[in-house]
């Protein structure tokens, strides 16, 4: 069947094929070639369960799998970083698209605008594209993923933390003498507790009797206030540990000048702000200029002073609040490799004085 478009000028071919709900879709081409083309693919498409007139753009899809399969389940933190994900890497080279007409090429050229950037950002972009045309597959808006399985994250690696040395940690609890940043940095290295959850500890949590400390509490860090929650990061993070002796005689006498329900807090006894805590960080980190000191980099150093002191890697896991042991394993295999080269390094030594 034959149409002709007055104001182009062209002569259409038509042809319709059915779909499973028994209504038509109708295709045009200019020559009976691409009409054959255009309707084999379309049947393919259909025969593969793809609403082929669906119009849903991938911008609008990606706000849809942000608030259904994100939103319910992570944080704020969590859910920021992806926002800035998509829209500063994503969405403006392909959210006004059509979810079924985007390409290999057009996500090879989003990835292809991230060759500067480092291998974390690359490989987020890749994991959000991944998870969100998975989405877009099952609920049958497209037939396959663009999303190669070749593609690989490139970019420069971010460094791995360093624990502090002990003459380090020493050094730093030495010099800190603000009573509140104090209080932060041996609860850090004495318990390796994150940073929300020393934000967010209580008196109540701590068990000055029986000399334990309750993770029970996580704090979401805020510009203009933080909220405290008795949901942790994982179900790990519910843990009871030991106050070693200098920590207890610390928050026995900084006990003495709190009047906050909050271990740390401002003025008006509410937990610190994202500002507040910036404030206090810095009076940390100048302290030891010469080394990069971060909360992370504090729990790092405890558990390698774990692994040091002869725990086995339950054990550790346990009291690091890691979900699985693999995440255990990670530091491990760090701290055993530094240890190593230092060991090996000496054997050498040793075997060259003995064959001299």
């Amino acid at each position: 069947m034959a149409t002709t478009d007055t104001k182009k000028k062209y002569t259409y071919l038509t042809k319709a094929i059915q779909l499973p709900d028994g209504t038509r879709k109708y295709l045009r081409a200019k020559t009976r070639a691409e009409l054959d083309d255009k309707v084999l693919k379309a049947q393919i498409l259909v025969n593969a369960g793809v609403d082929i007139c669906s119009e849903e753009t991938f911008g609008h899809f990606a706000q849809m799998w942000y608030d259904l399969y994100k939103k319910p389940y992570l944080r704020e933190n969590s859910l920021n970083a992806i926002k800035y994900v998509l829209n500063q890497h994503i969405l403006p080279y392909i959210g006004g698209y059509r979810l079924r007409d985007i390409s290999p090429m057009q996500i090879q050229a989003i990835m292809a605008s991230l060759s500067g950037k480092s291998n974390s950002l690359q490989s987020k972009v890749l994991i959000h594209l991944r998870s969100i045309f998975k989405a877009a597959q099952e609920n049958g808006l497209v037939a396959k993923s663009p999303v190669s399985s070749m593609l690989k994250p490139g970019g420069k690696k971010t460094a791995e933390k360093a624990a502090l040395a002990p003459q380090e940690s020493r050094l730093l609890v030495e010099r800190v003498k603000n009573p509140r940043a104090r209080t932060f940095l041996l609860i850090a290295l004495h318990t390796g507790m994150r940073r929300g959850e020393i934000l967010g500890l209580r008196w109540e949590d701590i068990d000055f009797a029986q000399r334990i400390i309750h993770v029970r509490h996580n704090a979401i860090i805020g510009k203009g206030e933080t909220s405290v929650r008795d949901t942790l990061k994982t179900e790990a993070g519910r843990r009871d540990l030991p106050l070693t002796d200098e920590l207890e005689a610390w928050l026995t006498k900084y006990r003495q000048r709190s009047r906050s329900k909050f271990v740390l807090a401002m003025k008006n006894g509410k937990p610190l702000t994202q500002s507040a805590y910036k404030s206090m960080w810095k009076l940390v980190e100048r302290e030891l200029p010469e080394t990069h000191v971060t909360a992370h980099i504090l729990r790092h150093t405890y558990v390698t002073r774990l692994f040091e002191a002869g725990l086995d890697i339950k054990e550790i896991q346990y009291l690091a609040g890691h979900s699985t042991v693999d995440m255990t394993l990670r530091v491990y295999t760090h701290y055993d490799r530094r240890s190593r080269e230092g060991q090996t390094a000496e054997k050498v030594r040793e075997a060259m004085r003995e064959s001299a």
